[in-house]
């Protein structure tokens, strides 16, 4: 009797499982692997964003740091330009409606204007100072007597109206103003302007 070696088939084998143990190790290890590789490419981009440059020529000047004096700066449905900002001011008002400052007022003197479609109160409140990276809250009551009992801010602003008048800001003696955030409201981002 003869066997025909080629007409013989072989058993197939089952394919080897892989333990869930050993597959999720894998899975974790390739993982780790991408995110370092990741993080290892934003730190060499930080690395190189921070790497001082050289000025092309010595008579080059430094850029301000965004808007200044003068300049309309927007946050939601408010326009605000700062045309003045006075620290000189120990006290502000007369007589019996006077206020002292523990530092020194700070008197910003802004239009602001509702670029919005509908009505608008501007909210003095929300208004923030800074000298250097301390922030400092505007004094209302400051701020109505440096007002002269004009309405300035104290009135709702129509579509397209426009309203000038004073923030007040008591800041430390020694502090020296550096920058203003204007907002629309509480909750806003808040426009910044360069006052140094």
């Amino acid at each position: 009797m003869s066997h025909d070696l080629r007409s013989r088939r072989r058993p197939i084998r089952a394919a080897r499982s892989v333990s869930p143990i050993k597959l999720t190790v894998a899975l974790v290890g390739s993982g780790i692997a991408v995110i370092v590789l990741f993080a290892a490419g934003i730190a060499a981009e930080q690395y190189h964003s921070r790497r001082p440059v050289a000025a092309t020529s010595p008579s080059v000047k430094a850029t301000p740091a965004g808007p200044g004096l003068g300049d309309a700066v927007r946050d939601g449905k408010l326009v605000f330009v700062v045309s003045r900002v006075d620290c000189s001011r120990k006290t502000i008002g007369i007589e019996h409606f006077k206020r002292t400052a523990a530092g020194k007022f700070c008197v910003v003197s802004l239009s602001v204007r509702n670029a919005g479609d509908g009505a608008k109160y501007f909210v003095g409140k929300a208004q923030k100072a800074y000298a250097g990276d301390t922030e400092y809250r505007s004094d209302e009551l400051a701020g109505i007597y440096a007002n002269r009992g004009t309405e300035a801010f104290l009135r709702k602003l129509d579509p397209g109206e426009k309203v000038s008048g004073k923030l007040v800001f008591d800041i430390p003696k020694a502090a020296r103003l550096t920058r203003l955030e204007l907002h629309d409201s509480l909750l806003s981002g808040g426009a910044g302007v360069t006052v140094s």
